[in-house]
Formats: C-alpha cells, sequence, structure tokens
C-alpha cells in the first residue's frame, strides 16, 4: 500500500491519499477526541501527538497539526492510516448523520449520557469505560431511547454482563431517558490504542506500546 501526501493552503495542514476509499458519500470533519468516538481510524490518528483536527473525504484524510514538524509526524501518520486500511475495519462505525437531523436535545442527551458511562468503571483496568475507548457510540432516538454500542477489551471478558448492565444502569439515571438497549460488538476489535491519553497516563502506557 502506498500513500501519498500533498501540501495544502494551510502549512498547518497536510493531506493524504491512501488511493482507496475513505468515505463512499460526503465529508466527514472531526474537530476533537469527542468527535471521533465513532472513527477507529479517527481515535488512531488523535493518539499521536500533534494532531488537532481531521477531515476525511471520498479517497482523501486530511490532518491539521497543533504543533511540531511535519517531517516528524508523517512517518507516525502514514504507520497508522496504513496499518488501519490493512487490518481491514471500517473508517467510521456507521454512516454520519447529516448536520441538522439530530436534534440539539437529542446532543445535550448523547453528551449527558457519556458523561453517566464515565462512572462504570471496567474492574480489570480500574478506569471509565468511556476513556478507555469500550464505548463505540451512543445514539438518541425519538422517545428518549438511547442506544449504547460498546465492546470489551477482549471476548468472552468475564466483566463482559457486569459492564453491559453498568452501562445500562448508568444511561438510566440520565432525565429524558426511557429505554436503553446496550448492544455488544466486537468490530472492531478492541485496542490499546483507542485510550484516551488520560486513560494511558493513567495505566502507565506510552502511544505506541503493546498490550
Amino acid at each position: 500500500m502506498f500513500i501519498q501526501t500533498e501540501a495544502t493552503a494551510d502549512p498547518a495542514s497536510l493531506k493524504f491519499l491512501p488511493g482507496r476509499q475513505v468515505l463512499a458519500e460526503g465529508t466527514l470533519q472531526i474537530r476533537d477526541r469527542e468527535a471521533a468516538a465513532r472513527s477507529p481510524l479517527a481515535v488512531k490518528l488523535f493518539n499521536v501527538d500533534g494532531v488537532a483536527a481531521l477531515s476525511f473525504g471520498a479517497d482523501t484524510i486530511i490532518i491539521t497539526k497543533s504543533g511540531g514538524d511535519w517531517q516528524h509526524l508523517k512517518p507516525a501518520l502514514l504507520g497508522v492510516i496504513m496499518e488501519h486500511f490493512m487490518s481491514g475495519a471500517p473508517v467510521v462505525l456507521e454512516p454520519i448523520k447529516a448536520i441538522g437531523e439530530v436534534s440539539s436535545e437529542a446532543q445535550a442527551m448523547v453528551a449527558t449520557v457519556k458523561e453517566a458511562l464515565r462512572l462504570v468503571i471496567d474492574p480489570e483496568l480500574g478506569y471509565n469505560i468511556v476513556d478507555l475507548g469500550l464505548v463505540y457510540d451512543v445514539a438518541i432516538e425519538d422517545g428518549g431511547v438511547a442506544n449504547i454500542t460498546m465492546t470489551t477489551t477482549t471476548r468472552g471478558c468475564p466483566a463482559t454482563n457486569y459492564l453491559k448492565d453498568g452501562a445500562r444502569d448508568a444511561a438510566w439515571s440520565v432525565v429524558g431517558v426511557e429505554f436503553v438497549d446496550v448492544k455488544l460488538t466486537y468490530e472492531p476489535p478492541w485496542t490499546p490504542e483507542m485510550m484516551s491519553v488520560e486513560a494511558k497516563r493513567h495505566l502507565g502506557i506510552a502511544d505506541g506500546d503493546g498490550w
């Protein structure tokens, strides 16, 4: 796999061309780590120190840096992009809704549910399931239906039911939530790279460390 790069009008942004489809349609602007939650690729890219924002297109990835030299950032970014596409994992976990399709009330409830889910602690790692990267998606439907897609660190994890029940109870505690559906998935499989910087620091893991 050969990935090309092109300069942009903004010296803080660089275009990466992986030579294959990135998004089936439209574009996706990802301005922070929170917005990256639905994209395994975005999560991994944000784990590279210096990445400030991302933009995905049909066959392009534009990365904006907050600092540092492209000469030092490019090898790490190229490695992340190549590893992701070679793994066959999806760029996004589900189709991204166009801006305006989700009400501001639903967006606020999603944020509140995510905060509630931070009260659920993985008993093995001793840290909350959101920053561990175990919560892949939170969506709110009409009628106060909260849909949570999550995973565990390994298949057959003995704490699976404990974590699912904890996520369900945490979401139920949010005012306005009338029903909670927790879906367990292993696609894509969880990796330590999905953890937030805070979780890695708590566990003493540096970027690039194995599990």
